[in-house]
């Protein structure tokens, strides 16, 4: 069962998986949310995506990590994670892991002809963009911003290879720590800093519930197919009307959401 509120998350269009874990604790010295973060040719949006995340407050100052899981690129993302890791200092880590288990060598995707070029597919993505002459944040900037209690771990493969979205949330989930999970794209924003802790409460007090997602809201331009979808899911809002809509689409966006 999956409940929507009020709450709105501003996202990019891209695809993505989704995942759910366990229940929470309420003791303030554990990490209550796990965010997963995969990260490919992120830059700049990344900068903006990190400052979001890390400067949640939870309820009763609970931390949250950030799992970055770095899939390769060469766009500077990996360099931004690294110095925002050093700037963190002691609340960050830069963690190695071999691609174990079923993890793809490479990224499958890349065998795939391309439907389209990557600026008629993902408009968004173009460097004209308004506003991007304003970005990105420094590693410093973002850093200013996170709270204290919230940890960056940013975590890759030894080999630097690119193995895609699903094998990149893949190593995230192995590393994540908390019971509850949530999971953000990297050209995602979360403007309010109490976000998450307004979901987290409305989820503590529905235990029937498998998860609480927020309203999303585009960022970009305008694309009248996106508004007519995003405009869908934000009209689910009860369990009822999610259980209905899963054959339509996925009907809870997994970027808006915490999941038990």
């Amino acid at each position: 069962r999956i409940q929507r509120g009020p709450w709105r998350h501003t996202w990019r269009h891209s695809a993505s998986l989704r995942y759910r874990g366990v229940h929470m604790s309420s003791e303030p010295t554990r990490v209550a949310l796990s965010v997963i973060l995969p990260v490919y040719n992120a830059m700049p949006w990344l900068t903006v995506a990190l400052r979001d995340m890390l400067k949640q407050q939870l309820p009763g100052g609970a931390s949250l990590e950030v799992l970055a899981a770095f899939d390769g690129g060469d766009d500077g993302s990996l360099g931004f994670l690294l110095a925002l890791a050093n700037e963190l200092g002691a609340r960050a880590t830069d963690e190695l892991s071999t691609a174990g288990g079923a993890a793809p060598a490479s990224n499958p995707a890349l065998l795939q002809p391309l439907r389209a070029p990557e600026t008629e597919d993902h408009p968004s993505f173009d460097a004209a963009q308004p506003g991007v002459d304003q970005w990105p944040l420094s590693a410093a900037e973002v850093a200013a911003a996170s709270r204290p209690e919230h940890r960056l771990r940013v975590l890759r493969y030894r080999d630097g290879a690119n193995r895609g979205q699903g094998a990149a949330m893949s190593l995230a989930l192995a590393h994540a720590r908390a019971p509850l999970l949530a999971q953000m794209e990297s050209d995602d924003e979360r403007r309010p800093a109490d976000a998450f802790a307004r979901m987290l409460a409305a989820l503590q007090a529905q235990p029937t519930w498998d998860a609480v997602s927020c309203q999303a809201e585009l960022v970009g331009w305008p694309r009248p197919g996106m508004e007519q979808y995003v405009a869908w899911q934000n009209s689910l809002l009860s369990p009822e009307q999610m259980a209905a809509g899963r054959f339509v689409e996925i009907p809870a966006l997994h970027q808006t959401a915490i999941f038990r």
